[in-house]
């Protein structure tokens, strides 16, 4: 069920990704991109209560919302918006509410646990639409997510037919040494595959070094968020419906990889 959903997901963002490629109407990709982060926001504040931290949920998510879009709002306000601005905001906020409640106990851990959310989840996804910002950004962002993608689903697929190895046991059991491997692999093909996409000609090496960093961080992040899942007792981050794949699982590894893969285009560009 958790795999078929994530598929669901993921091919709602491609399909919106495709209209924007055909009808240069980017807007329906940025509603489902800021409900996938508000909803993956939200995930990540319900798991930091388990641990009994108390984060500011509304604000939080607004901010993260509002961090997504951040590099469209800069593109049109360049001197009125930046991430900054938007912290500070949130911090502020954040500590107002501090003063109002009842409870003050976890008063620095509160406001940690909501500016972290914003900045893991927020910040480092809005490198998506970074991505996004130049000239048929809508195919670049395709073929990011199809090469930051191929590192979960070759990583499935190899090591459930022929895992052996461990890769990171006490943080993540099922991941295998073998399904890193395929999931490099098909980040590769992946990489090479889809060059249509790219704006103009890239030389084999950075399609390579492209797949290979990329998918490095992807694995990485989807290291991190198990990290933080073992740590606040939480098997799923699944909120709305337990057991399916929540939507911090579907884009876990897209949150370490953004930044690199943005970085990676915009020097080869």
């Amino acid at each position: 069920m958790r795999v078929l959903t994530g598929l669901a997901l993921l091919a709602a963002f491609t399909a919106a990704m495709l209209i924007d490629v055909l009808t240069q109407a980017a807007w329906p990709a940025l509603v489902v991109g800021t409900l996938l982060i508000a909803a993956a926001v939200h995930e990540f504040f319900v798991m930091a209560r388990k641990i009994g931290a108390a984060p500011f949920t509304l604000p939080g998510v607004i901010a993260g919302a509002l961090a997504f879009n951040l590099p469209w709002i800069m593109k049109y306000h360049p001197y009125d918006y930046d991430v900054g601005t938007l912290l500070a905001a949130l911090a502020i906020v954040a500590f107002a509410g501090v003063v109002c409640r009842k409870s003050r106990q976890n008063a620095p851990t509160d406001v940690a646990v909501t500016i972290f959310g914003v900045v893991y989840i927020g910040l480092l996804s809005s490198y998506l639409v970074q991505i996004h910002l130049p000239e048929n950004g809508a195919k670049l962002v395709i073929y990011f997510v199809a090469v930051a993608k191929s590192a979960d689903i070759g990583g499935y697929l190899t090591g459930k037919f022929v895992g052996r190895h461990k890769l990171a046991p006490k943080i993540s059991p099922k991941k295998t040494l073998e399904g890193s491997a395929g999931g490099i692999l098909l980040s590769i093909v992946a990489a090479f595959a889809l060059s249509s996409l790219l704006p103009g000609p890239f030389s084999p090496s950075w399609k390579i070094l492209f797949a290979l960093l990329v998918n490095i961080a992807a694995q990485f992040g989807d290291l991190t968020e198990s990290v933080m899942k073992r740590s606040c007792n939480v098997k799923d981050s699944a909120v709305i419906l337990p057991k399916v794949c929540g939507a911090l699982d579907l884009i876990d590894s897209i949150l370490l990889s953004a930044p690199v893969g943005c970085y990676l285009i915009t020097v080869a560009w």
